[in-house]
């Protein structure tokens, strides 16, 4: 079997960044009053990945580690994450994105960093543009728990292409 790199392979720098303004919006967040939850991913996968099945899940499988995923699981059962924003940029064929996720009742806010490689999510994309929801799937490395985050409108997660921003 052939492995790609991991999309981050050459592009460090540029994840940095993502990662640096990610937790300077959960800054604001905080500075604002509201509780804050802005992990790191492991790991970003696109799914259905080449080989999963016609009815896989549809969306962005993301590895948290186990604490990480227990903090998320605290803030979950908290409260409904009601309202969703997306800030997106494309280098170099790969998607950068930061999610965040907001429980107003509480004011509490969930502020992901993550990252696609576009060719690596052909049949993501193409599920999603023929009506499939998209997802956020977030989860630990132990067990087969996950929190699940449905996207109404999946379009600021899609490459610039598809969205007439390129």
């Amino acid at each position: 079997m052939d492995f790609e790199e991991h999309p981050l392979a050459d592009d460090d720098d540029t994840w940095n960044t993502v990662i640096e303004e990610c937790r300077a919006t959960a800054e604001e967040y905080r500075d604002r009053g509201w509780t804050v939850f802005a992990p790191v991913p492991g790991d970003v996968v696109p799914v259905p990945a080449p080989g999963d099945s016609a009815d896989a899940k549809v969306g962005l499988d993301v590895l948290l580690s186990g604490a990480e995923f227990e903090r998320l699981v605290e803030l979950v059962e908290m409260d409904e994450f009601d309202e969703f924003e997306a800030f997106r940029a494309h280098e170099n064929g790969i998607v950068y994105l930061t999610l965040v996720f907001r429980a107003t009742t509480t004011q509490t806010v969930f502020c992901l960093p993550l990252y696609y490689r576009v060719t690596e999510a052909d049949r993501m994309l193409d599920r999603v543009r023929a009506g499939d929801a998209m997802t956020t799937y977030c989860h630990a490395l132990s067990g087969d728990e996950r929190i699940e985050f449905d996207h109404d409108d999946p379009t600021p997660l899609f490459p610039p292409q598809d969205t007439g921003d390129a």
